[in-house]
């Protein structure tokens, strides 16, 4: 096998291989000349026919109050002829060391499999609510307020795009929109595609949230089945319900997702006899790409030192253990260190738990991959449960 960095002369075979693994089109690949920063990974078997690729695009994602650097992984194809064959493998073996070389922190995926997936150092990390709710049960507290319906006409841009920057603020793991990431505002066209798209205003004119859905039948029933559902606190959550409450007369349910976070539920005004149910759902997983610096970053609770040593078969920088030093919630220091850890974890454990999916308690418990030294040290200033969610499909 020959594994390289693919280049703009690969382009039509990474989209026909895209194509036949995806049984699509070509059109509908990933490689286009135009995508600035896009890298592809390839590898080519020995009569020069492209077995497997994949590609990471880059992405900005908030992380605990600060956006880093984020490579979203996509496209990982192989053909029917050489799947099982460590294709993949060896992309990742090659796209990782080049990753933490051009700077990212992170690698974020979703997967077709998750335990395919760890074996390349990505854990499980954003868990979204799936959330159905009964229109005809649903009572909201009184409130004043408008909502417009948005189009290519009116695309009410600046309103989204405030929503969207305090959305963003609240979530670690959520990626971050820039300017150019709008252009699906430019195809609103409700009466075409029947897909509605409403801005929730306050009293004064304020945007506090928008919602985007269409209308589905399930069981017998029309739901307002939501593709987006964002708001930049309460009153915008129950702005984007009274939406939905607005057109009860015509649909029984309204289906929208909300971050995990354990709070939110509780906006709910009833929940039993089928009022509102909630359903976990995976979404995605993460990896650590640059360990230092992500512990230079992070967020922590009061002052204390661990030392940490991560096991990373595939980024040789971040196979040692790290010597940290905290104090007011930051990093004060950072350095590696041949000293003996307070614990010994691998690099998808640690990716897990520093972008917050659990306590620490949850982790000593629960997770493999962690070794546990000295169970006095301070883990519980390090690695705590954080408010997590992620819109961004790649």
């Amino acid at each position: 096998m020959i594994v390289r960095k693919l280049g703009i002369a690969d382009y039509p075979a990474v989209n026909a291989l895209f194509a036949v693994a995806f049984e699509t089109t070509p059109e509908n690949g990933p490689a286009r000349e135009e995508d600035e920063g896009v890298r592809h990974w390839g590898v080519f078997s020995e009569d020069g026919d492209l077995m497997s690729s994949l590609t990471a695009t880059p992405f900005s994602m908030r992380f605990d109050g600060a956006a880093c650097p984020m490579a979203g992984i996509g496209a990982v194809q192989t053909l029917p002829p050489y799947r099982r064959r460590g294709g993949i493998a060896a992309c990742f073996e090659r796209a990782l060391p080049e990753l933490y070389e051009s700077g990212f922190l992170f690698a974020y995926l979703y997967p077709f499999s998750t335990a395919f997936y760890r074996r390349f150092g990505f854990e499980s990390c954003v868990t979204a609510l799936a959330c159905t709710v009964d229109l005809s049960q649903l009572r909201l507290p009184p409130g004043t307020g408008s909502f417009q319906l948005a189009t290519k006409e009116k695309p009410l841009f600046e309103a989204i795009r405030q929503v969207d920057r305090a959305w963003e603020r609240m979530w670690n793991m959520e990626v971050l929109r820039g300017e150019g990431d709008y252009a699906w505002l430019d195809k609103l066209d409700p009466l075409a595609t029947r897909e509605y798209l409403y801005v929730c205003f306050d009293a004064s004119g304020a945007p506090r949230g928008y919602i985007a859905f269409r209308t589905a039948v399930e069981a017998g029933e029309r739901a307002l089945v939501c593709s987006r559902f964002r708001f930049m606190d309460k009153a915008g959550f129950y702005a984007l319900l009274s939406v939905c409450k607005s057109l009860a007369a015509d649909h029984r349910l309204a289906k929208f997702t909300l971050p995990s976070d354990p709070a939110l539920p509780y906006l709910m005004g009833e929940w039993s006899l089928g009022a509102a149910s909630f359903s976990r759902k995976p979404a995605g997983m993460l990896r650590v790409i640059h360990v230092a610096e992500v512990l230079r970053r992070a967020a922590y609770r009061g002052d204390g030192a661990l030392r940490l040593g991560i096991r990373d078969g595939l980024i040789p920088e971040n196979d040692s253990v790290f010597d940290l030093v905290f104090a007011h919630g930051r990093a004060v220091s950072v350095e590696r260190t041949d000293a003996k850890a307070d614990a010994v974890m691998d690099i998808a454990s640690f990716s897990a738990l520093i972008a917050g999916v659990c306590d620490f308690d949850g982790a000593r418990n629960w997770m493999d991959g962690l070794e546990i030294i000295d169970p006095a040290a301070p883990f519980e200033g390090v690695f705590y449960r954080k408010s997590m969610m992620i819109s961004e499909y790649f």
